[in-house]
């Protein structure tokens, strides 16, 4: 049987290995919900709830107030009311 620290040195080894997999994985998980929110036109409400559009209106008129740079135009689920960066019809 294993003492402590030859268990615990293995728990640390397991969570370095389980992190490196999420870090792995992430970039791929984040594009597959980007993917997923723009094909829907899915809204931050419809995501997160409504107290997380609260949060993240606050955020925002916080960014924008001390921000140099245009606001966006391209249509997301933070920026419903843009307009399409391509022609009507083409949208799924």
């Amino acid at each position: 049987m294993a003492n402590y620290l030859e268990l615990k040195a293995q728990a640390e080894a397991l969570a370095a290995q389980a992190e490196e997999a999420r870090l792995a994985e992430l970039r791929t998980v984040i594009d597959e919900v980007r993917a997923r929110v723009a094909e829907y036109g899915l809204t931050v409400e419809q995501v997160f709830g409504n107290e997380a559009s609260s949060a993240m209106e606050d955020e925002t008129a916080v960014t924008e107030h001390y921000s140099s740079a245009p606001a966006a135009t391209v249509k997301t689920a933070l920026n419903p009311s843009a307009a399409w960066p391509f022609p009507a019809g083409s949208r799924p």
